[in-house]
């Protein structure tokens, strides 16, 4: 139970990539395939154009090297304060709000927020469905 709430912050963080490095070695083709699977997700919701696109990747690629690095520093252990890294997480986003609004505006912004969160949520769909994720196998046992 433990390993799923795990893997259910790394999918609210979006580093599940990050995660898999660390714990089952993927090949890139794998860490890619979800990298582009993302972005499409992304740019299909927030419908945005050539010149927003240019501007908007190059921050969204910022944020989440920022993202990556508090999961990093706050890896999942016993001494490990989960309302603190939810709260660096927090202030993350609210670094980058400003950025992304001046790039697609204010209520894309929050649409761009919003559908990262539902691409973890189908994400961790497709993971829960997938017959070799042991991990998810075993709590399926219980």
């Amino acid at each position: 139970m433990k390993q799923i709430i795990v893997w259910m912050f790394l999918l609210q963080a979006g580093f599940v990539p990050a995660a898999w490095s660390q714990e089952q070695k993927p090949d890139t083709r794998q860490e890619e395939k979800i990298q582009a699977l993302e972005i499409a997700f992304i740019s299909r919701k927030l419908q945005l154009t050539t010149e927003e696109a240019q501007k908007f990747w190059p921050v969204y690629n910022e944020y989440k090297r920022d993202m990556h690095q508090v999961m990093q520093n706050n890896r999942p252990g016993p001494n490990r304060n989960v309302v603190d890294t939810e709260q660096k997480m927090v202030d993350v986003r609210k670094k980058y709000r400003e950025r992304f609004s001046g790039v697609i505006g204010q209520p894309r912004m929050n649409q761009f927020f919003q559908a990262e969160r539902e691409f973890r949520g189908v994400l961790l769909n497709r993971l829960k469905n997938q017959p070799n994720r042991p991990m998810l196998q075993h709590r399926s046992r219980n």
